[in-house]
């Protein structure tokens, strides 16, 4: 990512945002592109250049927390309303009227919000590896309902953000930095299985500081990126999302739009599954779409990818959605 092309940005709210543009050309369609934890942007450096080649508008902020962007602690402000108005402002900055709005992980909740608080904006969307994200009630977020996940799935899939929320979680990080981008970027699924998503189990493989052999979609220049983000800038802010939905700000602030008509998403729907990812599993897509979506839904799979689905299978990801696009009537 072409780091002349990254723009600096105050919104309505008062946050500088750190965002990367190129322009559409030849009547292509803006795509907007929001990142979870904790790669911030660089997540989507695999389909930067094979969209921006193509024409198609290309928008990608750094969220709160990462990046160029503001660093605010105040879990307050981390949420879905505040989010998706500071989108709008960029858009708007850049004479966008609608975008495809793709999500992945932490940005799921955003670009959720952006269509439900927008829904004039928003042309398509897409959400890869985990599904559209509904408004939540107060006490049904993923850290306060880990028993009913266990439940259902037979594992404690969010186990680890109990170890996010910690006072101290931030530092452990920061101390093990290598062994943290370890486990975030696992050769498989079962250290996940074995860490992620049981009780305790990521506290203690970060504070062990054992190091392991990175997949060979993470390059050494990914991984001193990584090394370099995380720890110029601290973890702290990027924790904060956690913090907010556990908390309770994020179902507060979705009381606004709880079982109301905007809940509910009219625009076509990409859903691109990712059959080795154990904490989105697929079928919970599955079922929030069958539930939230009226207009089309098309559905996808990244067949052997887990939760990282836009780098390891980078190539396969971008022609499903290129393919996708272009069966669409979107236009810039």
């Amino acid at each position: 990512m072409d780091p002349a092309r990254f723009k600096i940005f105050k919104t309505q709210r008062g946050f500088t945002y750190s965002y990367y543009w190129s322009p559409p050309t030849a009547n292509k369609p803006t795509l907007f592109f929001a990142h979870g934890f904790p790669a911030g942007s660089y997540l989507w450096r695999n389909q930067v250049p094979f969209f921006q080649r193509l024409g198609y508008g290309l928008l990608i902020p750094d969220f709160l927390g990462y990046g160029g962007t503001d660093k605010p602690t105040d879990i307050s402000v981390y949420t879905g309303s505040g989010h998706s108005a500071d989108i709008v402002d960029m858009l708007d900055a850049e004479g966008v009227e609608k975008v495809v709005a793709i999500s992945h992980d932490w940005g799921i909740h955003p670009g959720s919000r952006l269509i439900n608080y927008y829904p004039h904006r928003v042309s398509a969307c897409v959400f890869l590896a985990g599904g559209y994200q509904p408004p939540l009630l107060e006490g049904q977020d993923r850290v306060s309902q880990h028993k009913a996940v266990k439940a259902q799935l037979g594992y404690d899939a969010f186990a680890y953000m109990r170890f996010f929320i910690q006072p101290d979680a931030a530092k452990v990080i920061e101390e093990n930095i290598d062994s943290f981008i370890s486990l975030v970027y696992p050769t498989t699924t079962s250290l996940w299985m074995n860490t992620l998503c049981v009780d305790g189990g990521a506290r203690s493989f970060i504070e062990s500081g054992k190091i392991t052999e990175l997949p060979a979609y993470i390059t050494p220049e990914d991984k001193e990126h990584f090394k370099h983000a995380f720890l110029s800038t601290g973890m702290s802010a990027r924790l904060c999302w956690y913090r907010a939905m556990a908390e309770q700000f994020l179902a507060k602030d979705d009381a606004k739009i709880l079982s109301t008509p905007a809940a509910y998403i009219h625009q076509p729907l990409l859903f691109v599954a990712c059959t080795a990812d154990p904490l989105s599993v697929p079928s919970a897509g599955d079922a929030v779409h069958a539930k939230y979506a009226k207009g089309p839904v098309t559905r996808r799979e990244l067949v052997g990818a887990g939760h990282w689905g836009a780098e390891e299978q980078a190539g396969e990801f971008n022609v499903i959605l290129l393919e996708w696009l272009e069966g669409l009537a979107v236009e810039g």
